[in-house]
């Protein structure tokens, strides 16, 4: 069976081996979901996207998989299922509609790009060379946007300790609550 691959190349797809899909399940599907939420936001959204990216990786060919850079290619590949869908007029509708390019989302403190970028970089773990590669910016450029994104969470977290708010599952002295 053939399949257009991310670059348009045609893949070959073979059965799944039940042993490698448990394996690859268990090994990244929450830190790919964490990835998902954190850029969509939306937790059905999310575990979509996860879904659809475990079924490509586990149907691969072992000629096409390299195993040393699985964790970079699946990270990479829910990013651009997240762009696809968050894209998608129809996913939209009922939705309120994206910010545009530069503005905030809805809870006032990063936009599409700046989470995009934090959950390459954070969750998924590529380092920020790579991370600007899949955005399609400059490594500086990239810096500046993590740089940016943090800061403004930083700060949003200050503000919330200062008015004696938990933050984040943190009580005011910065200990663990439940």
């Amino acid at each position: 069976m053939l399949r257009s691959g991310q670059n348009g190349s045609a893949r070959t797809l073979g059965p799944a081996d039940p042993a490698r899909v448990r394996d690859v399940c268990q090994r990244y599907a929450a830190g790919l979901y964490g990835q998902a939420l954190l850029t969509l936001g939306d937790p059905a959204a999310a575990e979509h996207v996860v879904r659809d990216v475990l079924v490509d990786e586990c149907a691969l060919t072992s000629a096409e998989r390299g195993e040393d850079d699985a964790r970079y290619r699946l990270a990479e590949s829910v990013f651009r299922h997240c762009q696809r869908l968050a894209a998608d007029p129809v996913w939209r509708r009922g939705r309120p509609a994206s910010p545009p390019p530069g503005d905030v989302d809805p809870d006032g403190l990063l936009n599409e790009e700046e989470r995009g970028a934090l959950g390459l970089v954070l969750v998924a773990g590529l380092g920020y060379v790579r991370a600007s590669g899949v955005l399609g910016i400059s490594p500086p450029d990239m810096a500046a946007l993590l740089r940016a994104a943090l800061l403004r969470l930083a700060a949003a977290a200050a503000a919330g300790v200062e008015d004696g708010h938990q933050v984040d599952g943190l009580s005011t002295r910065g200990s663990r609550t439940r």
